[in-house]
């Protein structure tokens, strides 16, 4: 909803426009052309503070609106997320599980459904966070044990 200041500063500019509206209507005709041009210039600004205010509470409405619809999928998505063997996937009604596994600690932390990429047999690295999940396959660590080889010189 959007804040209450912003609300009363937008009926206080309906409200001055109005006021205004009425006293140029019910001019005398003894009115100088000069004070009703003061008049009708004080009218415009008012009814365009009262659209631009307008509009900033259009704007605070569609980001709580986009907000609401945020959470609610967040939402969705946690009920549909089973926990197994420290990863996260997505169960179907029957209990089995769909698709590759979530990170951890995207979910957790971050509350982002990320799907993990899978290297190899039971490896997998989430490419948002870059944490790794799973046993470093045997060909990784030799690729890892060479690098460590190369970088101290041996």
């Amino acid at each position: 909803m959007p804040d209450l200041a912003t609300i009363s500063a937008f009926i206080g500019s309906i409200k001055t426009a109005t006021e205004l509206a009425k006293a140029i209507k019910g001019a005398d005709l003894s009115i100088e052309k000069a004070e009703t041009k003061l008049k009708m210039a004080e009218l415009i600004s008012a009814l365009a503070d009262a659209k631009i205010q307008a509009a900033e509470i259009q704007d605070l409405l569609q980001e709580k609106d986009e907000r609401i619809k945020e959470l609610e999928k967040s939402l969705e998505t946690k009920f549909k997320l089973v926990r197994h063997k420290g990863r996260y996937y997505e169960g179907d009604e029957n209990g089995k599980f769909k698709e590759e596994p979530f990170c951890t600690k995207c979910w957790e932390v971050d509350s982002l459904a990320v799907h993990l990429k899978h290297i190899e047999d039971d490896y997998y690295i989430c490419l948002n966070c870059k944490n790794t999940f799973g046993n470093l396959p045997e060909s990784m660590k030799i690729e890892t044990r060479k690098s460590i080889s190369y970088q101290r010189g041996w």
